[in-house]
């Protein structure tokens, strides 16, 4: 029966901590002034850290381990996030856009519709520690639904063998 269930927190974890992470990390990047880099990279980022939540949703970590993860997590996709877009970017360097962690000329970088973002390193940082919350809330929140779910089914499957 247990591994039932870690098998389901795992799904559950993988299915909405991954794509939530990545996705609220690069809406806290790019708030802060920071480029996006390119969807397919964003998209392997996708894959690799809904790989990592499936390994650790079949463990079951106390709530503040999780928070911990998910602030280390926001640290490294901060980490990539820069090294992956910008024109002076180490891995891509060919991606085109303007990335702001350097202090620019003019103080503001421009977007891609044209506007200019201010680059704000507290911004940055508070924004990441949201982030870092708001994917901690969908863990837990993932794991008690996946819990539920599986206490629900339970019984179902219990009755016909007890007939």
């Amino acid at each position: 029966m247990e591994p039932c269930r870690a098998r389901k927190r795992a799904a559950a974890a993988a299915l909405s901590v991954g794509p939530a992470a990545v996705g609220l990390g690069l809406g806290a990047h790019m708030v802060a002034g920071g480029a996006a880099p390119p969807v397919t990279v964003v998209l392997a980022l996708t894959v690799m850290v809904s790989l990592l939540a499936a390994a650790a949703g079949r463990v079951q970590l106390p709530p503040w381990a999780v928070g911990i993860g998910s602030g280390a997590l926001q640290q490294v996709l901060h980490l990539l996030f820069t090294a992956l877009a910008g024109p002076n970017a180490p891995l891509l360097p060919s991606t085109g856009h303007v990335h702001a962690h350097g202090v620019p000329s003019s103080g503001s970088v421009s977007a891609p519709g044209g506007s200019a973002l201010a680059f704000d390193p507290h911004l940055l940082i508070v924004a990441h520690m949201a982030a870092a919350l708001l994917t901690v809330l969908v863990a837990l929140a993932a794991n008690r639904l996946a819990e539920r779910w599986a206490a629900q089914r339970s019984p179902a499957m219990a009755s016909p063998s007890a007939a």
